[in-house]
């Protein structure tokens, strides 16, 4: 039996580097230095996606561990440069809980000492030309962002902000989410932390779904019929020569094997198709009784299982719908990004030529079929996918051009990249941070949602453990409470409940005070947890190493997803709890 072989390759140039997708290395392709320390994710996300990162400038505001820890897992990927801008001192308990600074940087500036050591993990190379630059300034973050323009933020493709208040924070994010920035805020205070990102669009080509099969045969009846190569292929294949020889019809493409099957059943019944449940498993059974030994013939077990795709009309993820639906998608202008002029130009091709149907896509799932078979109908794929894709970049070039932009200016590489993965398209529009930190625009109804959804108690013998079972709010509760305690901090010259030197319990009263202030002022309707507010004024703001290590993590791999335009990001806030091992994503 033939399997697939690896799709045809891709190249992509960035600077003096040619960066090749690793299916060509495994072809034969001279390697480079560059390729060999990238490789793997080379084969995750494709040169394109490589390129994309190499020419990221990320800005952290601030240095803490949960930052340094972001970065660290941004460096390696090799961005193109980071800029942290802080101008904290590093003290002995930085020494304690961030691994970018030692006893030596005691003293010293904190941005300058992580930057330092951020670049030893993959620095710039000016003979090789690929590697990580740095820069700090030595600034106040929110003095930055409450005295000065906000417009050198936008030279940034993402801002990381953390230790900054939440007045400054709010204004940061609605500069970012005007100018689509991605935005991301962290937060750690002891073993709780959150990710929380937010930007205005966000388009997604390659969305890379799990389990989902998004291939298209093109052996629905109406898409045949506008495919003379494929119905010609799939029409010549003589069955009852092919039962004298067992091992050639083991090896007869499933695709074909459903069309004759078809042509019989809609012959035995008026020219309808299977419309059914019902029908379609009897015509499902007639195919098992058309093999010579169904328990032995792969390609037959095959056919029964995609069956269906002869019966019913091909149909899109709700999600690749969305995008083709999409108002941008419908209406092109000089504002128009380069995704949405492909998106139309497929909607185009698919009012005029496609007949209602999308681009031929050549990637032809893995089949059992003889080698030559199997090549010669991907080669009928690969052509009529280059011919519909000529079209596509035809009505993109005429929309540029109404558009009074060079027809040049989206390249075939990319409108070839969006057509190929248009099934797996994806849109994301992050709610704004001031919907939920303005009560005016807050989902009352989204967030009792949230507090009220049903979860599963822990297991706990009551009698047999001798005490009643532990505390275990929602995480939901942790969200609020770390929510609550940057209320606290602007009402208190930025310092932490529970912070040494204060009186504990009056800041646990305090904090259950603007917790209840806040639970009457989005309206919700469960009660608040004291003992909450107690544990995160015990923590007391440190961020401790492994939590840090922990959100960091996510809001780079954040970082990953939409920096290379690939893979879909929670939307649109993660909350971790360190303390029970459970995290959860809200929409809010």
């Amino acid at each position: 039996a033939h399997r697939r072989s690896s799709p045809p390759h891709t190249q992509a140039r960035h600077s003096a580097v040619i960066m090749l997708r690793s299916d060509d290395v495994d072809k034969g392709a001279k390697r480079t230095e560059h390729e060999n320390r990238f490789d793997r994710q080379l084969r995750l996300w494709g040169g394109h996606g490589q390129k994309l990162l190499e020419s990221a400038h990320i800005c952290a505001l601030g240095s803490g561990p949960t930052v340094s820890e972001c970065l660290k897992n941004l460096v390696l990927p090799n961005i193109a440069k980071f800029t942290i801008i802080d101008d904290k001192k590093v003290q002995a308990s930085d020494n304690a809980n961030n691994f970018f600074v030692d006893d030596t940087d005691i003293g010293q500036q904190r941005g300058a000492a992580v930057m330092e050591k951020l670049l030893e993990m993959n620095p710039w190379d000016e003979k090789k030309k690929f590697g990580v630059r740095g820069h700090h300034i030595s600034k106040n973050a929110d003095k930055m962002i409450e005295e000065d323009s906000l417009d050198p933020f936008k030279e940034y493709t993402i801002i990381i902000a953390s230790e900054i208040s939440e007045t400054n924070m709010l204004k940061l994010a609605d500069f970012c989410y005007q100018h689509n920035i991605l935005f991301v805020l962290v937060q750690v205070n002891g073993l709780i932390g959150y990710v929380r990102w937010t930007k205005r669009e966000h388009c997604i080509a390659e969305s890379h779904p799990v389990n989902i099969d998004t291939s298209d045969v093109r052996i629905f009846p109406q898409q045949l019929s506008g495919f003379p190569e494929l119905s010609e292929f799939v029409g010549a294949f003589d069955f009852k020569q092919l039962r004298k020889d067992k091992m050639k019809h083991r090896h007869i493409p499933w695709p074909v094997i459903v069309h004759h099957q078809l042509c019989e059943w809609v012959g035995k019944h008026d020219g309808q198709l299977p419309k059914n449940f019902d029908e379609r498993s009897d015509f499902k059974e007639q195919i098992k009784k058309a093999s010579l030994s169904y328990g032995m013939e792969l390609n037959f077990q095959e056919a029964v299982k995609n069956a269906h795709k002869a019966c019913i009309k091909p149909h899109l993820s709700p999600e690749a719908q969305e995008v083709l639906d999409d108002p941008k998608a419908k209406e092109i202008g000089a504002e128009s990004t380069p995704f949405w002029m492909v998106v139309n130009a497929i909607n185009q091709f698919k009012q005029n030529e496609g007949n209602g149907f999308l681009p031929v896509n050549a990637s032809i799932p893995d089949m059992t079929a003889l080698p030559e078979l199997y090549v010669a109908l991907q080669k009928i794929f690969q052509a009529r996918e280059r011919k519909d894709l000529d079209v596509v970049h035809k009505y993109v070039r005429q929309a540029l051009a109404s558009a009074g932009r060079p027809e040049d200016s989206v390249g075939r590489a990319y409108v070839d990249r969006v057509a190929k993965h248009i099934r797996t398209a994806a849109v994301v529009r992050c709610n704004p941070l001031d919907t939920e930190y303005d009560v005016k625009k807050a989902d009352f109804d989204n967030i009792n949602e949230i507090f009220e959804e049903w979860e599963e108690a822990p297991e706990w013998d009551e009698e047999e453990m001798g005490c009643p079972p532990p505390l275990r709010p929602k995480n939901i509760y942790w969200y609020f409470g770390l929510r609550a305690v940057e209320r606290f901090r602007a009402s208190n010259e930025g310092r932490y409940p529970g912070a040494l030197g204060h009186d504990f319990e009056e800041d646990v009263k305090t904090l259950v005070d603007i917790q209840n202030e806040m639970f009457s002022e989005y309206k919700i309707r469960s009660k608040v947890e004291p003992a909450v507010l107690r544990e995160l004024c015990r923590f007391a703001g440190k961020e401790i190493h492994n939590t840090a290590a922990m959100i960091g993590g996510v809001a780079s791999q954040v970082c990953l997803k939409l920096i290379v335009r690939q893979f879909v990001p929670f939307d649109n806030t993660f909350v971790f709890n360190g303390i029970h091992s459970t995290a959860n994503v809200y929409r809010l």
